[in-house]
């Protein structure tokens, strides 16, 4: 019995509906391929054609995920875990004709952003910040001021020095160069910063808290004395209190302005007192006479 001969080669009918792009079904070849623009394929971004040209997606999308508060402020996360703080180009405040004339970071506390400096794996020197704090003021040409805040709970390992002298670059290019600031948050809430945008929406914005809400009850706001102040108005003396003394003027704790409750008696007054009686012990010895053996006095 003969058997079929098996051959390689492909139909008539089949090379002719390969030949043939009418008989292709539009929905199969929409389902294997992409237009150019649309996304990504297979992992890569395919760039979005304008007048002829491709452009591709900025490093910021492509690594990095955004949120955006309702203060008009954004986080971009990158895809290692670090933030960077800038303003959303929708805030009001940079809509020409206004422009940003200045931003002063924050150097009123201990929290001197001026003074960031970070150096090792750790990144000892960086300074954190929690959500509610104010990070920089940005003046803006019609004369008013808004503050930038955290948004985060993290550490600023940097802050953009070319705002000090080129501040206009915060409205004119705010997702480049115009950036505020580069913060670390801890490693257990790299996962959460979405959430910690919200949380902040809802709690510092709505419900402000420390300064902020006594400024907005009328009331005076609280401040801590820094050193200086402590050295020009030191601890009370209290043996100067109980009367006694005995470093006077040079003593380093403060005597007051009153005299003490018993009789003040200082290093100075013991000295003055002491000193008479030397000068009369040494008269009386000046006028004893010492017999000699010659006999002379």
């Amino acid at each position: 019995m003969d058997q079929p001969q098996s051959s390689s080669e492909p139909p008539p009918l089949a090379e002719e509906a390969a030949a043939d792009p009418a008989t292709v079904d539009p929905a199969t070849a929409d389902a294997t391929a992409e237009e150019p623009g649309s996304g990504h394929i297979g992992g890569i971004a395919v760039p979005t054609m304008v007048d002829g040209w491709p452009v591709f997606p900025s490093v910021r999308e492509r690594y990095y995920s955004s949120y955006t508060t309702k203060n008009h402020q954004s986080v971009h996360v990158h895809s290692n875990g670090l933030c960077v703080l800038s303003i959303a180009p929708t805030h009001p405040s940079i809509q020409p004709p206004l422009r940003v004339v200045g931003v002063r970071y924050r150097s009123h506390d201990g929290k001197n952003l001026l003074k960031t400096s970070v150096s090792g794996k750790g990144k000892k020197g960086s300074i954190f910040l929690s959500e509610r704090d104010m990070v920089c003021d940005v003046d803006v040409s019609d004369g008013s001021t808004f503050k930038m805040y955290a948004c985060i709970r993290g550490s600023v390992i940097e802050i953009n020095e070319r705002l000090i002298a080129q501040p206009q670059l915060l409205g004119e290019m705010p997702l480049s160069d115009g950036f505020v600031c580069v913060m670390m948050p801890k490693l257990v809430e790299k996962r959460a910063i979405g959430q910690a945008c919200m949380e902040f929406d809802h709690s510092v914005l709505t419900d402000p808290s420390g300064n902020e809400k006594r400024r907005q009850d009328g009331l005076q706001v609280r401040s801590k004395p820094n050193k200086k102040q402590k050295k020009d108005d030191p601890r009370p003396c209290f043996s100067f209190a109980k009367g006694y003394c005995k470093w006077g003027s040079s003593c380093k704790f403060s005597h007051g302005n009153e005299a003490p409750a018993g009789e003040p008696v200082a290093a100075s007054v013991v000295k003055e007192e002491q000193q008479p009686a030397a000068d009369d012990a040494g008269a009386g010895a000046a006028n004893v006479s010492v017999d000699t053996p010659d006999g002379g006095s």
